[in-house]
């Protein structure tokens, strides 16, 4: 459910691009965990860039974060169009 319309802040690109490229790397293996978006949570959780489910991970129940369609398609959208930018001013 998207609540929020603004445009996310660099600092939540960032977090987001973090952990689709960790649960990449490790084949979902090693979750994103909510302290390792620090103050970014809320924001694309509000965006509906990431959603929680809670994952068993060594024999405990924990709450883990993961990037949703919708923030995959954004981070190559933005990706594109930063790469079209830099293409531009060559």
């Amino acid at each position: 459910m998207i609540t929020s319309l603004r445009p996310p802040t660099k600092r939540m690109i960032e977090k987001l691009k973090d952990c689709l490229e960790k649960t990449l790397v490790t084949g979902g293996n090693i979750p994103c965990l909510p302290e390792d978006m620090k103050s970014s949570l809320s924001g694309l959780y509000k965006r509906g860039f990431i959603g929680t489910r809670i994952e068993k991970v060594k024999g405990k129940n924990i709450m883990c974060v993961y990037v949703t369609d919708s923030g995959k398609k954004f981070i190559t959208a933005h990706d594109e169009k930063l790469n079209r930018r830099i293409n531009k001013e060559k």
